[in-house]
């Protein structure tokens, strides 16, 4: 009898788990991506062809409370771009169509940015270690993850196409950095963003960006701060799609094996890109320019800048439904200190496959 007890006393709360588990259905998806590059750099004899295989799998979980509020989060499995499992945060998603991020929010400046078309493929150099010039619009994109963002709907104001968004996160409690070599993190975000949608004739144009702000723990700096403005614009027309984007501002970067930390200024970073869909085929063409001037924490920027072009073109070909071909070019120049650095410098080509679900 005490056994039959201890059974149904233990059947009990997982009966209870298994229907609190039951209530929200999870959905999948993720890629594999499979090819071949090749780099040939302007180092001498320095060519090498590797193989490319990443992968993602990500599982998002989402319910709607009796107040119609939709509570969404999810995890990955695995995820190319930093091969580490990771968690979500929440989201909010109200009737009016506002949303709020709470835990790994981000940046509203970010969010807002419009779309700058690029090349698709696993194909580039890289930049090297020491070299501090901006790679992407987002590189001011920085916070802890205690914070939240907050997104309107699409009709902010009553103008429809305006979206707006706040963001901030706070880490005060960071452990201080009273070394000037240290790596510096961040306890402070402030990002504020703007995009609108509006049809131009047979056009679609999109412009978004904003403006982070950030403070880091590095004591002996004495300016341990980051302040980044971006913006971009978009336009499609049919099956072409057009873009540029800017983005200027100091930034601290860490670099290297012994984790320095590094003030950026003169900072700077354009991209633009363009796309044109024709049936199975999609062509796509970029090109992009970063440059910043970097100087260990607490002391006057000086000197050449580092600074890194890049233009990058593919062809996509759809085979079947969820496999994409690719077939990527790029050429990139990189500079540190104002010298050509002829490793990180050079052209590189990839084929390979896409497979989603």
């Amino acid at each position: 009898m005490k056994k039959e007890l201890l059974m149904a006393s233990a059947l009990v709360p997982s009966m209870g788990y298994a229907g609190v588990a039951s209530a929200i259905d999870p959905a999948f998806s993720g890629h594999v991506r499979a090819g071949v590059e090749s780099q040939d750099t302007d180092a001498s004899g320095d060519e090498t062809v590797v193989a490319k295989q990443m992968s993602k799998f990500t599982v998002s979980l989402s319910e709607v409370t009796d107040g119609g509020i939709t509570i969404a989060t999810g995890f990955d499995l695995t995820n190319e771009s930093d091969a580490v499992t990771d968690s979500s945060g929440l989201t909010l998603t109200f009737n009016s169509g506002a949303k709020l991020d709470l835990i790994e929010a981000g940046n509203a400046a970010t969010s807002q940015l419009a779309t700058v078309p690029g090349a698709s493929g696993e194909q580039g150099i890289g930049i090297s270690t020491g070299n501090a010039a901006p790679t992407a619009l987002s590189y001011g994109d920085t916070s802890d993850a205690v914070g939240f963002e907050l997104h309107s709907a699409a009709d902010a104001f009553g103008v429809d196409g305006l979206k707006l968004g706040i963001s901030a996160s706070f880490n005060d409690d960071a452990a201080s950095n009273t070394s000037a070599t240290s790596t510096s993190t961040t306890t402070q975000a402030f990002s504020v963003g703007a995009s609108y949608v509006a049809d131009a004739g047979d056009t679609k144009v999109t412009i978004g960006g904003g403006i982070v702000q950030a403070e880091g723990t590095n004591t002996t700096a004495g300016k341990d701060q980051s302040s980044v403005g971006q913006i971009a614009l978009s336009a499609v027309t049919g099956d072409l799609t057009i873009g540029v984007g800017y983005a200027s501002g100091d930034y601290i970067d860490t670099q290297g094996a012994t984790a320095q930390s590094y003030d950026v200024g003169s900072a700077s970073f354009m991209s633009a890109g363009a796309k044109y869909v024709s049936g199975d085929m999609t062509f796509a063409v970029g090109v992009s320019d970063g440059e910043g001037t970097d100087a260990t924490m607490g002391t006057a920027q000086s000197g050449s800048p580092d600074s890194r072009t890049k233009t990058a073109a593919s062809v996509d070909y759809t085979v079947a439904s969820g496999i994409t071909a690719t077939i990527g070019f790029s050429n990139e120049t990189t500079d540190n200190n104002g010298t050509k650095t002829n490793s990180n410098s050079g052209s590189a080509w990839y084929v390979g496959a896409t497979v989603s679900f």
